[in-house]
């Protein structure tokens, strides 16, 4: 849809055009594409290049509050986003991983949308069942594209000639005549008036009949109009007698009751006719022929308006020639026909155009819909040869199941497309309930796309350990999923994961290290899962595999960064890749999403900003793309090194930051919480030092924003009740309370401390300790806060690996009930060391104390 169209359909929903946030939602994006971009080249004046899949989901909704903010509401702001959003993709608003799947390709506003499915659901499952070979194409002859190309365009031009000739003309020729008569109507009023007035002095005795007759004759007899001043008036009596006619006095006196049209003796006997329209009417226009001039023998058109003087029993008449109209209708028809020669050239022109175009256009449409089905025949291919085994749903129905899934089961296609197949695949244990219930509910709206580990049974009785990704689609204009089954084998698994032990955690790493590809990097780090559960068995502390994740994060981003170095030759510029967040501070989980960002030394360079940019872009593209694969997913928010607006230089970090720390608003703060926690993982670790510096000079030059940052972060309360039991919230019927919300007031703290004593270690447990050594803290208070760290960071890590053992979704919600006696009053123990920071957070900061 076209950004006009958008507007429209938001504005009769919801009476806002609110163009301004159609064209920052489809503000990202252009015809050509991201990936074309960079295959193409540098183009002169394209800003590269703000990611397409970060506007057109979800996650954008803050983003695009945020923005429009001080212009709209925010619940107007929402309605026009998911209006547009819907609008594009079929009243569905996807999410990234949508995009990142290859679910959804983003839609641009400028292109219009087919309204014909290329295949219907019947079709398609003929199709998957090898049944179709495709609709019969429609190849016009050349003769029929003449039909409908030619034809109407011939038709239309001779629709616009007729249009002139029989419509167009006569109405101006009538127009003019109109306008002809009411200047003649204007300009015999103003005789009309000489002759009232001189009619008006004899009945006033001023002036007797004779004497007031013969003066309004003289001045009458002299009244001129037109061009040429050859227009005037004539007088009769009611008989009719010739009273006055200033170019024929020969008929001055003459009884005009014979007297015919000039050319027709026996035809219009005009003065009898101007007596009669007064004697009915009071006057009217007559049309007869009469000569042009006082010489002139031949006669012309005139039109004439006579009107009567009652006092006097007169007619006075004038009239002017019409043939000036038709001379006129004659000019307008000659620049008529010479314009109608120029438009018929040009629309030839056009025409010409168009059928050249439609031609390509044609072949284009049966080349594309050639590839089409080559496309799909090699999918099918391709589906059909893969180790994993695959059912793709559409429309609530099983339409296709690969032969690698037939083969897995040994069920036979016919057996596994009729009716529900989730019980005889899945018996009903703890491991496959939760899987079985999500796969039942498939006919909701929006399935949430997960992965389970469960056990599958095959018809001969015996189990396979599979791991279920069930994906959304979207095909031939309906939602689907794709359920797809990849077996585990145990016994398979690289050396390596089975000798991780508390003493030789390093083996991955060197792996990683030694890796040739991207793809080996990605594939070990699949395995990571693997090698925490062997940690976890070993009884490895939490501080351990905290550090273990972090050093494997770090390292393969590391190997990714050099390999695609590799790849795409040197940087054009010194740059270093941040890590953020938690994996900026190293305490990521195993399930933490990406947080990164790029800087770059613009002063360095031999190519302009913009070129130097685009290479860090298509960098960031490869090493966010590769841990994507490997688990860890892109962040909802689009904090990564890939969103142009975290790929920049030094000098644009130093007004960004300026802005955060100047501005200090909720939105900034929030910013601020995520990018004071940086640490380069690869590259020029300068920069991340000035980076820094300039940080802690700002922060320091600015002490009122030290004091918003705290008033920001005793927003973010521990779930302490009143009596200091724990406070929980009710999710699905069950009391829980957020582990991450839990400890994000504790490392909120520490990070405040840390900034304002230029302290430039971002792990909390570091921090802590540095703060111990300059005397911020003293060693009980530092004691407790790692401790409390600890306690928290370890129950929300196990939380989540026990939430994916079971198949529930992961997340940092803790159930309060499967908690031991000793780990709930560990938790209480860490709330209330929590309370008491925020204390002295207050007091330090804002003056006041909330305990």
């Amino acid at each position: 849809m076209k950004i006009s169209d958008h507007a429209d359909h938001t504005e009769k929903l919801y009476k806002l055009r609110a163009e301004d946030i159609h064209k920052w939602i489809d503000g990202y994006f252009d015809r050509q594409g991201f990936d074309e971009f960079l295959q193409i080249g540098r183009t002169p004046g394209f800003n590269p290049y703000t990611h397409r899949k970060f506007r057109h989901c979800h996650e954008a909704l803050p983003e695009v509050i945020k923005e429009f903010s001080y212009k709209y509401a925010n619940d107007q702001i929402q309605n026009v986003f998911e209006c547009h959003i819907k609008d594009d993709y079929d009243n569905y608003i996807p999410t990234r991983e949508d995009f990142s799947n290859g679910t959804f390709s983003e839609k641009y506003h400028e292109s219009e949308e087919s309204k014909e499915k290329i295949l219907t659901s019947g079709e398609l499952e003929r199709y998957f069942s090898g049944n179709y070979s495709g609709r019969k194409q429609n190849r016009s002859s050349p003769e029929r594209f003449g039909l409908r190309i030619v034809l109407p365009a011939i038709i239309s031009l001779i629709i616009f000639i007729l249009s002139i000739f029989l419509i167009i003309l006569p109405l101006f020729h009538e127009s003019l005549m109109e306008e002809k008569k009411e200047m003649i109507m204007e300009i015999s009023s103003v005789a009309v008036s000489i002759l009232d007035y001189y009619a008006s002095m004899e009945s006033e005795g001023s002036f007797s009949r004779e004497k007031a007759q013969s003066t309004a004759l003289d001045e009458i007899q002299k009244l001129r109009y037109g061009p040429d001043h050859e227009n005037y008036f004539w007088i009769t009596d009611m008989q009719p007698v010739m009273v006055m006619h200033p170019w024929r006095p020969d008929l001055n006196g003459q009884d005009l009751s014979d007297y015919t049209d000039s050319k027709n003796r026996s035809g219009k006997k005009l003065f009898v006719e101007s007596v009669q329209l007064v004697q009915d009417w009071g006057g009217g226009f007559l049309e007869y022929l009469w000569q042009p001039d006082e010489s002139s023998l031949r006669v012309v058109p005139k039109l004439s308006y006579v009107q009567g003087l009652p006092q006097w029993k007169w007619i006075i008449g004038t009239g002017i020639y019409i043939h000036d109209v038709e001379d006129e209708i004659s000019r307008l028809t000659d620049h008529l026909v010479i314009i109608f020669l120029i438009i018929s050239f040009l629309m030839f022109m056009i025409l010409v155009y168009m059928v050249i175009e439609s031609r390509t256009i044609e072949r284009n449409r049966q080349h594309a819909e050639t590839g089409l089905i080559e496309a799909k025949e090699r999918y099918r291919a391709l589906v059909e040869a893969s180790n994993e085994g695959y059912i793709l749903i559409l429309n609530h129905r099983n339409i296709f199941i690969n032969p690698t899934f037939q083969r897995m089961t040994g069920y036979t296609e016919q057996d596994l497309l009729s009716g529900s197949i989730w019980d005889q695949l899945f018996t009903s244990s703890v491991r496959s309930n939760s899987l079985k219930f999500h796969l039942e509910n498939l006919k909701s709206e929006a399935p949430n796309p997960d992965e389970f580990e469960a056990m599958l049974r095959c018809q001969s009785g015996s189990f396979i350990d599979v791991v279920v990704r069930v994906s959304r689609i979207f095909l031939s204009e309906e939602n689907g999923q794709v359920v797809s089954f990849r077996p585990i084998i145990h016994s398979s698994l690289p050396l390596y994961i089975d000798t991780v032990t508390a003493d030789n955690p390093d083996i991955i790493l060197k792996e990683i290290q030694a890796s040739e590809s991207n793809a080996h990097v990605v594939r070990i780090l699949n395995q990571l899962p693997l090698s925490i559960r062997s940690m976890l068995d070993l009884n490895v502390g939490a501080e351990k595999i905290r550090i273990y994740i972090s050093k494997v994060y770090s390292f393969s981003v590391q190997r990714i960064i050099e390999l695609s170095i590799d790849e795409m030759g040197k940087p054009p510029a010194d740059f270093a890749f941040l890590s953020l967040g938690s994996s900026g501070r190293q305490e990521m989980t195993l399930f933490s999403d990406q947080d990164n960002a790029i800087v770059f030394n613009s002063e360095k360079t031999g190519e302009g900003l913009e070129a130097t940019r685009l290479y860090f872009l298509n960098l960031a593209d490869k090493v966010c793309s590769r841990l994507n694969q490997a688990g860890f997913p892109y962040c909802p928010g689009g904090i990564m090194a890939v969103n142009p607006a975290y790929c920049l230089s030094l000098e644009e970090w130093y007004k960004k930051y300026s802005y955060w720390i100047t501005k200090a608003d909720n939105n900034s703060l929030l910013d601020i919480h995520v990018f004071f926690d940086l640490s380069y993982v690869w590259g020029d670790g300068y920069l991340v030092d000035e980076l820094k510096l300039y940080i802690f000079k700002l922060s320091q030059n600015r002490p009122e924003f030290l004091s918003h940052f705290a008033g920001n972060c005793l927003q973010y309360k521990a779930p302490v009740g009143l009596l200091g039991t724990v406070k929980t919230e009710e999710r699905d019927g069950m009391s829980v309370v957020n582990l991450k919300e839990c400890l994000i007031p504790l490392i909120n703290f520490v990070r405040i401390y840390a900034l304002r004593s230029e302290i430039s270690e971002t792990s909390t447990l570091i921090r802590i300790r540095s703060l111990e050594d300059i005397g911020v803290l003293n060693k009980p208070s530092a004691k407790d806060l790692k401790k409390a760290f600890e306690i928290l960071w370890e129950l929300r890590f196990t939380n989540q690996i026990i939430s994916h053992g079971a198949l529930r979704k992961v997340n940092d919600d803790l159930i309060l009930k499967n908690l031991s006696v000793q780990n709930r009053k560990d938790l209480q123990w860490a709330l209330s060391v929590i309370s008491g920071i925020q204390s002295r957070l207050s007091f330090d900061f804002l003056g006041m104390d909330i305990s």
